[in-house]
């Protein structure tokens, strides 16, 4: 199989407004590098628009690293090492990957080529910058929209919350509002009114068709008694109070008592165990679609931050890192005996070179020698490869009965942050 070149191209939308490299400017340079070193070789191109380099979860990032795992891929071409990823450690696990896959990376404008131990060191630096420079730029802003929650000020832009509206960032109450929340919050506490009652009530009375998540929300938010929570910090000059406190207190008290029926709750793969960065564990939100049939979508949603996470979504997120654990946890002759031999190859690979650079072997013998071993570790490497992956297909291809009993097997505690959009830790549960 003959191998191509790669060519990487990416921009995100703050990229393109403040860098001035497009994906064009980039493929003009990465084509001059590529004509000068690899001018007959097949140029296939990677095509990332609009997306961060905080990790590797590229539609194209993913594509081409399948092509690296295939060994279709010689050399991985990027305009700048930036471009490929601002993170340290997803850098070593790519400069990792396209070595036991028998192909180099080049940044063009950095002038990186790690073949050489040089250009692996460089990169290790120029990534530290990178994130560096990216941890700089958030850090900033999280410390100017402090500075407004401060000064009084509301920091979020978007749609107002409802009950207040913003004149330059100051939140004031609009009473048509304000009564609707107090209207509902004493319905639900004084009368009996549940959430879903609540729902009912709110279109007859006032027209507005309205999710239980939306109604729970209004109901046991603090800015009702004018608390602002932000970054873990209550501020009481930033939001006006629409309730008193021993209202809003009876109304937390009764919406901390509803429970999931056990049939339903069935459908959660993670019940009980996905948290908020914020630190509140999530409740369970179900909506109901029946346009073509009826069909359940569920999520985990966060009551302090009103933001939820599709299960499909967390599900593809912990497929691989679970699946990965689940393989692990297994003993394996089989696996041991791979990697025994994986050592084993790359001793003899080493051997080979000292014998051609001592003269003990010619260049011919040296050329066969070296193409059967590298053969081998290629070979080898996939088999353990595929060795690792079984948990993760187990996962993949198991029904939900399955599914929810693996994840409630081995998993206890899931965090994950709405801003990011990504989980950011797994806790496993430990042998007994």
């Amino acid at each position: 199989m003959t191998k191509f070149v790669a060519m990487y191209l990416r921009v995100s939308t703050f990229d393109q407004a403040h860098n001035g490299y497009g994906l064009g400017d980039q493929e003009v340079q990465c084509r001059k590098y590529i004509d000068l070193y690899f001018p007959n070789d097949e140029v296939r191109i990677y095509k990332d628009d609009g997306y961060s380099a905080k990790n590797l979860s590229r539609p194209e990032m993913s594509r081409m690293l399948q092509d690296v795992y295939k060994g279709k891929i010689h050399t991985v071409v990027a305009f700048k090492l930036d471009r490929l990823t601002r993170s340290v450690i997803d850098t070593y696990k790519l400069i990792k990957t396209v070595m036991e896959y028998d192909c180099s990376l080049v940044a063009v404008v950095d002038r990186i080529d790690i073949s050489s131990a040089n250009g692996r060191m460089l990169v290790g630096i120029l990534s530290v910058i990178s994130q560096w420079e990216r941890e700089v730029i958030s850090e900033r802003t999280v410390a100017g929209l402090e500075q407004m929650v401060r000064s009084g000020k509301y920091p979020y832009g978007g749609r107002d919350p409802f009950g207040w509206t913003r004149d330059k960032n100051v939140l004031k109450i609009v009473p048509e509002e304000a009564d609707i929340i107090k209207d509902m919050t004493q319905k639900y506490v004084y009368e009996g009114y549940g959430i879903d009652d609540l729902r009912i009530y709110l279109e007859k009375t006032y027209g507005m068709k309205k999710k239980w998540y939306f109604i729970r929300n209004c109901l046991i938010n603090k800015r009702n008694i004018g608390i602002f929570e932000f970054r873990g910090v209550e501020y009481d000059d930033v939001v006006p109070a629409i309730i008193d406190k021993d209202l809003y207190d009876k109304a937390v008290e009764k919406a901390m008592h509803r429970n999931v029926s056990m049939p339903h709750q069935e459908m959660y793969l993670f019940h009980g165990m996905v948290h908020c960065k914020c630190g509140k564990r999530c409740d369970h939100v179900s909506t109901v679609k029946t346009k073509n049939k009826y069909r359940h979508t569920y999520y985990y949603w966060c009551p302090k931050c009103n933001k939820r996470v599709n299960q499909d979504k967390l599900f593809n997120q912990i497929v691989i890192p679970l699946g990965l654990h689940i393989n692990s946890n297994k003993t394996s002759e089989q696996l041991k005996k791979l990697e025994d031999d994986l050592l084993f190859f790359k001793d003899r690979r080493s051997q080979i070179l000292d014998d051609y650079i001592n003269a003990n072997i010619d260049v011919t013998t040296y050329d066969l020698s070296m193409k059967k071993v590298k053969k081998m570790i290629f070979d080898i490497g996939k088999k353990i490869k595929e060795f690792d992956e079984s948990g993760i297909r187990q996962l993949i291809y198991a029904d939900r009965v399955t599914k929810r009993k693996l994840i409630q097997t081995h998993i206890s505690y899931i965090t994950y942050d709405f801003e990011l959009g990504d989980v950011t830790n797994i806790v496993y549960k430990t042998k007994k």
